[in-house]
């Protein structure tokens, strides 16, 4: 277990990060968190150590793979909210807990071992947020799937890009947005530099040098450095976030189906796929989706928002 602390400055950083500079996350020394921004957990807890827990190390066993956090690569992750979101000066504490592996045939063949786990966070003992992890075990070092899209524009890392909004923002009529059906204003992200994979990477905690470093990742096979997968959930709960409200997040999750790269411009897509009641309260579901400019699917999942009172 750790203490976390929802700190005003990471959260101010976070969403910088993901191009959600609002007020609402900016001004207010209480601001709610962003929907994903509990993935900075990182600073405080050793998500490592819940492979250190019996019942994994029975799983792993069974399986046949070793209990080690390097093999894993991310597929998904999920962020759950009983109510409002965490705000600034809470103090959360957390609690790992495996939730199970198990095997599949891969899509290219091969069997994969997929691993389950989730990090919850309480304040005064109430359930707070809750994080779900999914991720693959690598028998061996991973190396690019066939077909990865490789990078066509390569954009100057040694300038600093502006901290603000770079794309356009509309906000779709209110009546609109909760109809069975329809699909919010597309926003753009990009073209993304390796300004912007730091900035990520420095707030939320991921520095793996995957990301960063060229020579690296041509050395494990890749042509070149790339986003880190949890970019484009960011940008997808920002796109969210702009039209549902910063408090009314009550699920978010995002599955990682591509590579972005530096160059990239990121384009969301944000469809309502029902409303329904959960607990006595009114939500509304959503499909989203994150492509390149070539149409490839990077990022997809769903989301709830609670409509309001």
């Amino acid at each position: 277990m750790a203490r976390m602390p929802v700190e005003h400055g990471k959260v101010r950083e976070y969403a910088r990060a993901t191009e959600a500079p609002w007020p609402g996350y900016l001004d207010d020394p209480h601001q709610p968190d962003p929907a994903d921004v509990l993935a900075t957990v990182v600073y405080w807890e050793s998500l490592s150590s819940v492979f250190g827990l019996p019942e994994a190390r029975t799983a792993f066993a069974e399986h046949g793979i070793e209990a080690d956090p390097t093999r894993l690569l991310s597929l998904e992750q999920e962020y759950l909210f009983p109510g409002p979101p965490p705000r600034a000066g809470d103090v959360l504490e957390t609690s790992l807990r495996f939730d199970g592996a198990s095997a599949r045939e891969g899509r290219r063949g091969g069997r994969m071992v997929i691993v389950r786990f989730a990090v919850e966070f309480r304040s005064a003992g109430e359930l707070r947020a809750e994080c779900r992890y999914t991720s693959a075990h690598l028998g061996a070092a991973a190396q690019p799937a066939t077909g990865t899209r490789v990078p066509t524009t390569d954009v100057p890392t040694a300038g600093v890009q502006a901290a603000g909004v770079r794309s356009e923002q509309r906000v779709a009529p209110a009546q609109d947005r909760y109809q069975l059906g329809a699909q919010l204003p597309a926003r753009t992200f990009g073209p993304v530099t390796m300004t912007d994979v730091v900035r990520y990477q420095g707030a939320s905690g991921d520095m793996n040098p995957m990301h960063h470093d060229d020579e690296l990742a041509r050395a494990a096979g890749y042509p070149a450095a790339f986003g880190v997968g949890m970019l484009g959930a960011g940008f997808l709960a920002t796109t969210c976030c702009e039209h549902y409200g910063l408090d009314t997040v009550r699920r978010i999750r995002t599955r990682f189906r591509g590579l972005v790269w530096r160059g990239d411009t990121l384009t969301t897509t944000v469809t309502v796929t029902g409303l329904r009641v959960e607990a006595g309260e009114e939500r509304v579901e959503l499909e989203l989706s994150l492509r390149s400019d070539d149409g490839a699917v990077v990022t997809e999942g769903s989301a709830e928002f609670a409509l309001p009172g």
